[in-house]
């Protein structure tokens, strides 16, 4: 029997992949600009991070993977014509909310496997896309997202009375976060306290207005290489040094509620592979379009023990320091877009190039991205250089 275990995650598969930039486009709700011209702006704010010169870098990319849940189709040929890129491979990739980190675990195989030494993946999508997933009947008429939101929300309050106050506390953090984020949709906007949280419009039972991320436009983009070119371009270059995905369905199929079983299982991939345990990570990015997503994520992803997650938000238990740019919260969400927006933010941690926002002595971090209840989470662990 070879080293992959049944999962089919090899834990010595550390093929040596790193990023070298990374750009991002204002999250927005404007028509100002079409959905190219936003990924474009992305790629040139990456660009423009760079030291290297940008024309040989374009000249020399061969995979260029697109990230959205955008109806268009042939979006990854399209946006390599417009950038005037001719790659050996180009393709979309399509899953829900989790497709940014998708996307970058596609362009990280390609590499590994020697079909590629330059990969530009880039995410971009607007308010419309990737709200509604018509194939889950098993919510009824709960369809959209708060749904299950709410569900998981009021079984965590149940099973180890986490509070309204403690969910609210992890919108206030990331809305305070995101003021320092130049990217983010609530950059220049007013701060928030619990009480606002609390008395904001109802949602959906015990969901308010604030525990709900706003779906916006965005892109992100990120430029990875083989080992010797990003040795060769980049001073501090981010290994991907861990991997793990997983998928238990497309409908609401857990029988707990208190657990993201997807985001278990593909932490517990990444981790292995990587040979990195929660407690190493200094900083990372969860997946919290909804307040309790966050909660969760630190039980998920070993950060706390199962039912403590309101005590770390409060911060009474130790953990990483977490959505460091505002997360999808403070942010926004675009759905293709968000994966690789949270790669750029743990990437300027790593390349200790966060600004106001940098976490001192970052060294590892984690990015967890998932899609549809939960059904689909992909984690990675990222180490600087």
């Amino acid at each position: 029997m070879s080293n992959a275990d049944v999962n089919g995650t090899n834990a010595n598969a550390n093929a040596n992949v790193a990023i070298i930039g990374y750009g991002l486009a204002r999250f927005n709700r404007e028509i100002k600009y079409s959905l190219y011209e936003l990924a474009i702006q992305s790629v040139v704010d990456m660009f423009s991070n760079m030291e290297y010169d940008a024309r040989s870098l374009k000249d020399g990319i061969d995979a260029l993977i697109t990230s959205t849940t955008d109806s268009s189709a042939y979006t990854a040929n399209i946006l390599a014509d417009m950038l005037g890129i001719r790659a050996r491979i180009v393709n979309r990739v399509e899953s829900m909310c989790s497709s940014g980190v998708d996307a970058l675990i596609a362009a990280y195989s390609y590499i590994a496997s020697g079909l590629s030494n330059l990969a530009l993946v880039v995410g971009f999508d607007s308010s419309n896309s990737g709200m509604l997933l018509d194939w889950d009947v098993a919510r009824g008429d709960m369809r959209h997202p708060a749904h299950w939101a709410a569900l998981y929300s009021m079984k965590h309050m149940q099973e180890f009375g986490t509070s309204r106050e403690q969910l609210a506390m992890v919108a206030v953090k990331n809305r305070i976060n995101a003021l320092t984020n130049d990217k983010a949709y609530f950059y220049g906007k007013d701060a928030i306290d619990v009480d606002d949280v609390l008395n904001s419009k109802p949602i959906v039972e015990p969901l308010r207005l604030y525990d709900c991320s706003i779906a916006c436009n965005g892109a992100a983009s990120i430029l990875l290489a083989s080992a010797d070119l990003a040795k060769s371009i980049c001073k501090e270059p981010v290994w991907i040094k861990g991997i793990g995905s997983s998928s238990i369905g497309a409908s609401i199929n857990s029988i707990d509620l208190t657990t993201m079983h997807a985001s278990v299982d593909a932490a517990r991939q990444a981790y292995r592979m990587s040979n990195v345990k929660p407690e190493m990570v200094d900083v990372a990015q969860v997946h919290d379009s909804f307040t309790i997503l966050e909660i969760l994520a630190y039980e998920d992803l070993g950060f706390v023990e199962k039912g403590k997650g309101g005590y770390a938000v409060e911060g009474k238990i130790s953990i990483p320091a977490v959505n460091t740019d505002g997360g999808i919260l403070g942010r926004g969400h675009s759905s293709g877009t968000t994966g690789i927006a949270q790669v750029v933010e743990v990437t300027r941690q790593l390349m200790h190039k966060a600004g106001d926002r940098q976490i001192k002595d970052c060294r590892i971090g984690l990015v967890h991205n998932m899609a549809a209840a939960g059904t689909h989470a992909s984690v990675i662990v990222l180490i600087q250089g």
